[in-house]
């Protein structure tokens, strides 16, 4: 099949279309094959993608298996009806640079020139507006600094367009949520454009293209003019040009490994003096540098570089140099330097060299413990080898663990014989190390000449095992991948141990597997304090501590910002702080020199398979700490049963953890890492998802509300109608316990709902959240929730919204004895509910603005707004508004002293939520009529209806209540002299008391 086209934007779509039919593909094939969403796939059919990336385009074509025309003729169409942008080059490579329209163009003055570099660096992402205002105003701006920055935006936006451009600025930064962005394309910033060169070589080199990924390497450098944004000093030190830096360098490290293979060393040559002078101690640039030199016929220069490296290390580390320089060095000496083609070599340790210890070691007191111990039980108990597994997520210091572990047994004379390491690159840039390569080299190590190594897999495995059984060996396998690839290494000999690390769970036979958390409050602060100082530390133990936990205590992350801080006198922990607030730069903070946590991080997010991946990043943007696999299928619209087997493969990835049987949670720094994936990959930048999750949430929240407390209105409904698979709640207990593990997530939801443009939602949960915390008696809590939804109700003009949260606000501030408050917002409310004519919800308003006078002490003139809503609750025929209406007038009855019409009320309002079946109503109606009954001296009367009171309360978990019904019981008790159960009374109740303080102060009310 030709598809052809003239050149018009409309047959992009029509092409794309003939290629997916040609190869006989549904959307979702394609759609998976090329990493992309069905959705975007669609909209790229259906013409409505204005200009598709190149990247997406290119990677579409492998999926459908073009050729190179093909895919280049997809390219062309996809840039036949982009705007004057297409004209537009920006560099940041070296001096910041821009041309539009086929000339050099001004960003204009250094401030704009620094907003305009900071965007290109993380190109069609969010920077957020913070960051940007810190960049160009420093610490203190002036007050109207976001109008500035807005004018400084308008004034780039200007400057960017070309010069033949119509009226219309180019729309190349725009403002979102939160910040701006520069949206640009592989062809139109420097940055982009190497990044696709060195993917290139990458993929070059690694199907054995070497000609082909000298090349690309050689593209690739060719757009580097200088350090990044040389021109700009202010931004030296900023995170992302820092990590930019890291990637430079990691680029000359592999073209200069990629180039020797093809013993094209002068090439090199020039780039690692020039990353050597940079990075003094960078030891793997230097043993390049070494081998380029001796391969260019520079021998001599070789050695000197060796032995100037030597007594660096030697004077600043007091170390000697490691065994990358070291066999560099062996090479140069022996002339080994021109060599064939050869795969890429597992890396492993020499005789007894296993990775250095290292001196900042830090905690992990209680794991290292456990582990001897584990291995002195296990040496007598068992008749095979001892395997400790030590599984975690990305940074959290599994190989550390087990080299600190491997020196303290090597210290009490275990395992002396032989030490054996390799990383098994389980996750890392190269494919995962083959059992019988890494066999090999174990045993030639273990001293089996080359020409003795069995050729197969089992008859390597079984010379090892039997060169391990008259020795005392411990082997390390780091990073492992699966357990298939451990089980050849593992020896059988109850004289040997195994150490094995992996982000995955193995499920290794036998094995004792330890799964490493973060460090504990202390052991972070003290990693901070052993690489910062002491002194510094404590000067502010306040804003350090706080460092630590917004770094999750992730140890990597801890120690990547200590050393960052360790280089700076001049920055606080207070000054840290503020950056690591920022939740859009948090992960790109968490960098020292080359190294990041977002590598790490990348590493494990790429082993997922595609729909794990979208559920990860996905619950990035999931509200609330932890969820369950009921919502994360709502979140990635499939069904439950799926989400919990993508759940499963995180869990086993160590990216998710399971909190309880039913729930789960992402480490703090893995879920803003997930969400910037997921605002970086999702081509809506997660709306949908959002849109469905709270959709969930408010259809759950509404079921729940409406067994819990059908009696308060919410005179609003949600459809039972839903295609989310949604909880069922038998009983009023029920409801209140998924209240109880959904509330976080459920408040969570509001913001995010305000967030995403969803504001109808986030009022609507936040009324629905109401009786929870009211039963919880966490009116504090509500009302800062309110106070949001309030204004998200405002913002969609939702007058009806506005009233019914106004409402429960006046009931809220009245429980906080904010009493103003209360009534004006009450008042509020009955007067937008009288003006737009909603009668039940002028009804509930003229309760409650009763109930806030009453409790300004006017009691008489409140009688008269219980009466008003009792007038409306018997014309709308609702029994249970009436009811509590009832009650309520009952207790200002009471306050008035009209006992005798107190009882008459309460009566019938007990009377009718019995007939209704209102739990709660009920155990709040007996208990104002116990009290009632009291203030007639009818104590024997009022004792049996307090004590269903009490107890009604208890089971409904109404706990705040209880303990006032349980006060007034005792009251009643010790009128009757019956001093003992009126002491058990008040016991109670001060306990119940007692007990929901210490929660609410940790946050665990329930």
């Amino acid at each position: 099949m030709s598809v052809t086209a003239a050149g018009s934007r409309r047959s992009l779509e029509d092409v794309v279309r003939g290629y997916r039919r040609r190869a006989g593909l549904t959307q979702r094939q394609v759609a998976e094959r090329a990493g992309m969403s069905v959705a975007s796939l669609r909209d790229l059919e259906q013409g409505r993608v204005a200009t598709p990336r190149v990247g997406t385009l290119r990677k579409l074509a492998d999926a459908l298996e073009l050729t190179a025309a093909e895919t280049e003729e997809l390219v062309q169409l996809s840039q036949s009806g982009k705007t004057e942008t297409a004209d537009l080059w920006v560099r940041i490579l070296g001096p910041l640079a821009v041309r539009a329209g086929g000339v050099d163009v001004d960003p204009g003055p250094v401030r704009q020139r620094v907003l305009l570099g900071l965007l290109a660096l993380t190109p069609n992402k969010t920077v957020g507006r913070e960051g940007l205002i810190e960049a160009g105003w420093g610490e203190q701006p002036p007050a109207n600094v976001v109008d500035l920055l807005q004018t400084s935006m308008s004034r780039l936006r200007r400057r960017l367009q070309a010069p033949q451009g119509e009226a219309e600025p180019a729309r190349i930064i725009t403002a979102t949520r939160g910040g701006y962005q520069l949206t640009v394309a592989d062809d139109q910033l420097d940055l982009l454009a190497f990044r696709a060169r060195l993917e290139l070589a990458r993929k070059c080199r690694d199907a054995g293209d070497i000609p082909g990924a000298c090349a690309a390497y050689r593209d690739a450098v060719e757009l580097w003019r200088g350090d990044a944004l040389a021109d700009l000093p202010s931004l030296y030190v900023h995170p992302s040009v820092v990590a930019l830096t890291g990637e430079w360098q990691t680029m000359v490290v592999e073209y200069a490994e990629t180039a020797a293979r093809l013993d094209r060393h002068e090439q090199v040559v020039p780039l690692l003096r020039r990353l050597t002078e940079a990075d003094p101690l960078h030891e793997s640039a230097h043993a390049r540098l070494m081998v380029a030199l001796a391969g260019s016929g520079q021998q001599a220069a070789a050695l000197t570089v060796y032995g100037e490296l030597r007594r660096r290390i030697a004077d600043e580390l007091g170390a000697e140099p490691g065994r990358e320089v070291a066999e560099a060095h062996q090479r140069v000496l022996r002339q080994e330097v021109h060599h064939p083609e050869i795969a890429e070599p597992v890396t492993v340790r020499a005789h007894r060299q296993l990775p250095r210890d290292i001196a900042d070691f830090t905690g992990r007191d209680i794991e290292l413990t456990a582990l001897r111990n584990k291995l002195t039980q296990s040496e007598s108990d068992h008749a095979a080898a001892m395997i400790i597994a030590i599984e975690g997520m990305a940074g959290v210091g599994k190989t550390r663990l087990a080299v600190r572990l491997a020196y303290q047994l090597f210290g009490e004379g275990r395992f002396t014989d032989e030490h054996l390491y390799v990383d098994l690159r389980g996750h890392a840039d190269q494919p995962p190390a083959e059992p019988a390569t890494v066999l090999a080299s174990f045993l030639h190590l273990l001293g089996v000449p080359g020409d003795q190594i069995p050729r197969g897999l089992d008859e390597r495995a079984a010379l090892y095992r039997a060169r391990l059984r008259e020795q005392g060996v411990l082997v390390l396998l780091d990073n492992a991948a699966s357990a298939e690839q451990v089980l050849p290494l593992l020896p059988d000999s109850p004289r040997n141990a195994v150490l094995v690390t992996s982000r995955r769970s193995l499920a290794l036979d036998g094995a004792h597997s330890l799964p490493l958390d973060v460090f504990s409050p202390v052991d972070a602060r003290l990693l901070l304090t052993q690489i910062v100082g002491e002194e510094r530390v404590a000067a502010d133990a306040e804003a350090a501590q706080r460092v630590v936990e917004l770094c999750g205590r992730l140890p990597l992350a801890v120690a990547l910002i200590a050393r960052r801080i360790q280089g700076r006198p001049a920055w606080s922990f207070a000054d840290m702080t503020r950056r690591l607030l920022d939740a859009s730069d948090r992960i790109d903070e968490l960098t020292a020199g080359s190294r990041h946590v977002r590598a790490a991080f990348d590493l494990s997010y790429q082993a997922l398979g595609l729909s794990a991946r979208q559920m990860f990043r996905l619950l990035g943007l999931h509200p609330g700490d932890d969820f369950t696999s009921a919502s994360a299928a709502a979140m990635v619209g499939c069904p439950e049963e799926a989400a919990r087997r993508l759940l499963d493969c995180l869990v086993d990835e160590h990216l998710a953890i399971v909190v309880t049987g039913e729930r789960y949670q992402l480490h703090d720094l893995v879920r803003a890492y997930a969400r910037d994936v997921a605002e970086r990959d999702e081509e809506d930048g997660g709306q949908a998802a959002v849109d469905r999750v709270l959709n969930w949430h408010l259809h759950a929240a509404y079921r729940a509300k409406s067994v819990l407390s059908p009696a308060v209105g919410t005179t609003f409904s949600v459809s039972d109608e839903s295609p989310l698979d949604l909880p069922e709640f038998d009983d009023e207990d029920a409801a209140f316990s998924w209240f109880d593990a959904e509330h976080a997530s459920v408040t969570g939801a509001v913001a995010l709902g305000v967030e995403y443009g969803l504001e109808s939602i986030s009022w609507q949960l936040t009324a629905l959240l109401r009786t929870y915390f009211e039963r919880t008696s966490e009116w504090d809590r509500w009302v800062s929730v309110a106070q949001l939804g309030l204004a998200a109700a405002r913002r969609v003009g939702d007058r009806a919204g506005e009233a019914l949260l106004l409402s429960d606000l006046g009931l809220a501030y009245g429980q906080l004895d904010e009493l103003e408050q209360s009534a004006r917002s009450a008042k509020e409310s009955l007067e937008i509910r009288q003006a737009i004519g909603d009668r039940a919800g002028e009804g509930w308003s003229q309760n409650n603005l009763g109930i806030a006078i009453a409790r300004c002490g006017d009691v008489a003139a409140a009688r008269g707004h219980f009466q008003a809503a009792i007038e409306l609750a018997r014309k709308l025929t609702d029994t249970r508004f009436e009811a509590a209406v009832l009650s309520n007038l009952g207790q200002c009855h009471v306050g008035l002293g009209e006992f005798n019409e107190a009882v008459t009320c309460l009566r019938g309002a007990v009377e009718l939520r019995r007939n209704v079946n209102d739990i709660v109503g009920i155990a709040i109606s007996l208990h104002c009529l116990g009290a009632a009954l009291l203030g007639l001296d009818r104590y024997e009367e009022a004792i049996p209806l307090l004590q269903e009171s009490c107890e009604l309360c208890r089971q409904q978990r109404y706990r705040a209540y209880e303990a006032e019904a349980l006060e007034t019981l005792g009251k009643a008790l010790r009128e009757v002299n019956r001093e003992a159960e009126a002491q058990e009374c008040w016991e109670r109740g001060l306990k119940i008391l007692a007990e929901i303080r210490q929660e609410r102060a940790a946050g665990t009310v329930s």
